[in-house]
């Protein structure tokens, strides 16, 4: 049975984008056929998989990213700059706080304010943890007063 990757192994992968659930079933040894979670009992197995690989808390993928000097805007996929690209945005505005929102055919279509760089970044966060880690998200406070973990 193979065992946890370290914390730098965890966040390499988890910085690539892969599918984390797809990732962990081929390090185990388990049948790829386990990803399809329209099956019975597969989400439950990918589930099991993800949690016996990935064992990373949230201060720990705090600590990796502060320790290469990044801040959660600096994570793909998020642009920090307006533009007519589809994508996830974080803008500062020009009056104060900071519009995170989801663009496609070239018009936001979700978002939420934050006037708290702090919450922000915390949603930042929790938007660059996948699914299958879900129990690492945290609540943040938008600029209204919600609390939220995802849009």
């Amino acid at each position: 049975m193979s065992s946890p990757l370290s914390i730098a192994e965890q966040m390499q992968v988890l910085r690539s984008g892969a599918d984390v659930a797809a990732f962990a079933l081929r390090h185990l040894g388990l049948p790829d056929e386990w990803r399809d979670t329209n099956e019975p009992g597969n989400t439950e197995r990918c589930q099991d998989a993800v949690n016996r690989v990935f064992t990373l808390t949230r201060a720990e993928i705090e600590a990796s990213l502060a320790t290469q000097g990044l801040d959660p805007e600096q994570l793909p996929p998020v642009r920090t700059a307006e533009d007519s690209h589809d994508g996830t945005y974080f803008i500062a505005k020009p009056e104060g706080g900071w519009d995170y929102y989801y663009q496609e055919r070239g018009s936001p279509w979700a978002g939420v304010t934050f006037d708290d760089l702090g919450e922000a970044r915390k949603f930042l966060l929790n938007d660059f943890i996948p699914v299958w880690l879900a129990h690492l998200r945290i609540p943040c406070r938008t600029q209204d007063g919600r609390m939220i973990t995802s849009l």
